[in-house]
């Protein structure tokens, strides 16, 4: 006789181990109820016999198949977002981190990377992705500096925004209106109608106001006219996904 490579493994965690010892339980019981008036209880023995006997050749069925641990089953269900009605939402100053991580690509994609200091489209010195706080003439940085100049100022934002819009709000949503509220600063993303209306529950015309914001030095700019419409699909987008809908007439 040999046991198998995995016999603790089998033991602590397989359906058919479990169902076996669960039958010898119910067995056992029954074996009192012989010994004692079952009807005590409102049962019959005969219920307790049938009931090891079922337990039983469901072990031997558990003793076949694969064998899954309920606790990952359970964890991989709650992490798994591939339905709709299981995306996450999350409020900016509860998971600063977290979206500030998820909207490094989407605002670096936007902003551009320039290693060198370059003036915007409004004469204002620029370096890395949109980074202007002293900034001047001359200035040179690595990408990885860039990355974790990024990083740092996204978490930063998320702060200084997450302190007005208090709304729960689909991740991508959350993406969308940290990526503005970069490109604007915090001080007008919070005194906007956009931020306003979120926290009103009117999160699609929320996302509507992003398209507004199309505005640098008193002239539309293609430029944030492309980059607002992106930001209002990804906004929208994620609403429906979390299955909300745009209410009639709006």
């Amino acid at each position: 006789m040999k046991y198998v490579e995995n016999v603790r493994a089998v033991l602590r965690f397989s359906w058919s181990v479990r169902l076996m010892v669960l039958a010898a339980i119910l067995s056992g019981l029954s074996a009192f109820f012989d010994l004692v008036d079952a009807r005590m209880l409102g049962l019959h023995p005969l219920v307790f016999a049938g009931i090891a006997s079922l337990v039983s050749a469901l072990g031997v069925f558990a003793r076949v198949i694969r064998q899954v641990a309920v606790s990952g089953v359970v964890r991989r269900f709650c992490s798994d977002e591939s339905g709709a009605m299981r995306v996450r939402k999350r409020t900016l100053a509860a998971s600063v981190v977290a979206v500030a991580i998820a909207s490094a690509s989407f605002v670096g994609q936007w902003e551009g990377l320039r290693t060198q200091a370059y003036q915007d489209v409004i004469g204002v010195w620029t370096v890395c992705y949109g980074e202007t706080k002293g900034v001047s003439r001359g200035d040179s940085y690595t990408k990885a500096q860039c990355d974790a100049m990024l990083d740092e100022e996204l978490r930063s934002y998320a702060v200084g925004l997450g302190k007005c819009l208090k709304a729960p709000l689909p991740e991508g949503a959350a993406v969308a209106f940290l990526s503005w509220s970069y490109n604007v600063g915090t001080g007008a993303a919070c005194r906007s109608t956009a931020v306003r209306k979120a926290n009103a529950g009117d999160l699609f015309g929320a996302c509507d106001e992003l398209l507004r914001w199309n505005r640098a030095g008193g002239r539309v700019i293609n430029g944030l006219v492309n980059r607002r419409k992106s930001e209002h699909s990804l906004c929208t987008g994620s609403l429906i996904a979390a299955g909300l809908s745009r209410p009639v007439g709006k």
